[in-house]
């Protein structure tokens, strides 16, 4: 009976460390991200490459992009022109010039102001945990999506 609970407080122990140490920094990030630059449809995936969010993701994220028609697929770090992820765990859509937004603002910044214009359309196939424990390094850039 002793060992049970041994290991039960061992359990909840290990537990509890590793969700302080989750969210430790959760708080303290921040984005330096470029604006101000003239993106196009070929510059913009070398712009995402770049940005702190896409390096983040982690190596077999599957996101799929679309920014008025045209489709960015997102598999890993990489970011390919014209590449259509039917099984994309995140799809995302923008209307047209919101990749010259980005450019200009930040991709933070222009994401904000896709919710608050109700722009941005955003879909999952994976249940919030499954999400969550998949992408858990993005919550420290929460705040580019509070619109």
């Amino acid at each position: 009976m002793a060992s049970k609970l041994v290991i039960a407080v061992v359990s909840v122990a290990v537990l509890f460390l590793f969700v302080f140490v989750l969210f430790i920094d959760s708080g303290k990030a921040e984005l330096h991200e470029a604006t101000g630059l003239a993106l196009s449809v070929e510059s913009f995936p070398v712009y995402m490459e770049t940005h702190p969010l896409i390096k983040a993701l982690p190596d077999d994220a599957s996101v799929s992009l679309i920014i008025g028609g045209q489709a960015y697929g997102i598999s890993g770090k990489i970011i390919q022109v014209d590449k259509v992820l039917n099984d994309a765990d995140i799809s995302i859509e923008l209307p047209s010039g919101y990749e010259h937004r980005i450019g200009e603002v930040g991709l933070c910044s222009a994401v904000n102001e896709a919710i608050k214009n109700g722009d941005l359309s955003f879909e999952t196939k994976l249940s919030k945990t499954k999400l969550f424990l998949k992408y858990y390094k993005l919550v420290k850039y929460r705040k580019c999506v509070e619109g």
